[in-house]
């Protein structure tokens, strides 16, 4: 079907000229479906008032035209038989989402629209006559529309990426929808105590966690609903996180996103610092997921056997590949399997008898505990192992993240 063959049979019926340019919207760029359609309505005309007749045409669609030839009384307006009229109150639509969004702080937004099954009757009934060739839907062209005439009412910024807050112009129940999107802030902290989970426990078994140390005063600030914590990896309880662990803190339905990053940043908590706060996005929180990093490990060794000096020379012996089943103290919670880890580093320095220092380097997932006390045979090559003297960890700190 060409074109002109397809505008006839499109202005059989009463259209406005978003409508009518609408069904051409992939062709002539630069052109607004407002002027496609008025381009064409102008074209239709001229070839009637040439060949003196009204065709099929519903001839309301000429209301305004003067024709030359074409000896006829002037039409009366008729409402859109598509979209009944509402592309024409694109402004009143826009006015109405503008009052709904006054409630909330954001930067950018997104525009969503759900029909009426009327208005997707109309629209599939002129599919149906026409086909879909170069068509736009009309919901596509409501949401770009709404969403200019917002972005100029309101200062704010169409982002159909990352926005801030998601608005549904629900058309079937006259009414906005208003979908606050979290708030992503990306930091690294350092955990200066030991005794404190990373995130917050189920049971209530501890009373603080860094996350909830950290969370508070960006809480209060943003007045949100739940926060989250995401972290590149944890630090037992038990073990103090003196290298800067980066993590990313989420915040559900924030009201103010206009946060002061470097003023909260020094209300934290005693025990937790932060430094590098940002604002961020989801997709910073997959990559940090996703990201594996060596982290060096130093911890204080107590032996059951008197330990000479020159045992510690043994040691260079675990630099090397290390066969880890799952710790028996996170059997409960995680699956039994066997996992390869590399030490890439260690060194050591002897204290006394029964007590000597470990520095090591290892692969992301490298249980140091274990590589340590041997787990029951559980690790191997282990501490004890290889001194023939069972060890374990008495304290353990997190002194270098590697980049």
């Amino acid at each position: 079907m060409d074109i002109m063959e397809k505008a006839f049979k499109i202005l059989r019926q009463p259209v406005c000229d978003s409508c009518l340019g609408r069904q051409y919207a992939q062709l002539l760029s630069g052109y607004s479906n407002v002027e496609r359609g008025r381009i064409l309505r102008s074209s239709v005309a001229m070839h009637i008032d040439n060949e003196e007749t009204k065709h099929e045409l519903d001839m309301s669609n000429f209301s305004g035209y003067d024709f030359h030839n074409l000896e006829m009384l002037k039409p009366a307006a008729k409402k859109c038989s598509v979209c009944d009229g509402l592309l024409e109150n694109i402004d009143k639509l826009a006015k109405g989402v503008s009052r709904k969004a006054k409630k909330y702080d954001f930067r950018t937004f997104l525009i969503g629209t759900k029909l009426s099954f009327d208005l997707l009757s109309r629209e599939e009934e002129l599919w149906e006559r026409i086909g879909v060739d170069d068509c736009e839907p009309l919901k596509a062209e409501l949401n770009r529309e709404v969403g200019k005439r917002l972005e100029k009412l309101m200062g704010k910024k169409f982002d159909a990426k990352r926005p801030d807050i998601s608005f549904l112009l629900d058309l079937n129940e006259n009414r906005v929808e208003a979908g606050v999107n979290p708030l992503f802030i990306y930091g690294e902290y350092q955990k200066l105590v030991r005794g404190i989970p990373q995130t917050k426990w189920p049971s209530g078994k501890y009373k603080n966690s860094v996350e909830q140390i950290i969370a508070k005063p960006f809480m209060k600030a943003s007045g949100g609903k739940i926060h989250k914590l995401h972290a590149q990896g944890r630090e037992d309880i038990d073990a103090r996180c003196l290298a800067w662990r980066p993590f990313v803190l989420e915040i559900t339905e924030p009201r103010n996103r206009s946060l002061n990053l470097k003023t909260l940043s020094r209300k934290i908590g005693k025990g937790v610092r932060i430094r590098g706060m940002k604002f961020c996005s989801v997709s910073d929180v997959r990559k940090l997921k996703e990201t594996k990093s060596d982290k060096t490990y130093r911890a204080v060794v107590k032996c059951e056997k008197f330990l000479q000096k020159k045992d510690l020379a043994k040691l260079k012996h675990l630099v090397s590949e290390v066969r880890q089943k799952t710790p028996h103290r996170v059997l409960h919670r995680r699956a039994d399997l066997t996992r390869k880890r590399k030490v890439k580093a260690l060194s050591a320095r002897y204290v006394n008898r029964n007590t000597f220092l470990l520095t090591v380097r290892g692969e992301a997932g490298l249980y140091i505990k274990e590589l340590v006390s041997g787990d029951e045979g559980r690790t191997s090559p282990s501490v004890s192992e290889i001194l023939g003297n069972q060890c374990r960890c008495k304290e353990l700190d997190v002194v270098k993240i590697h980049k």
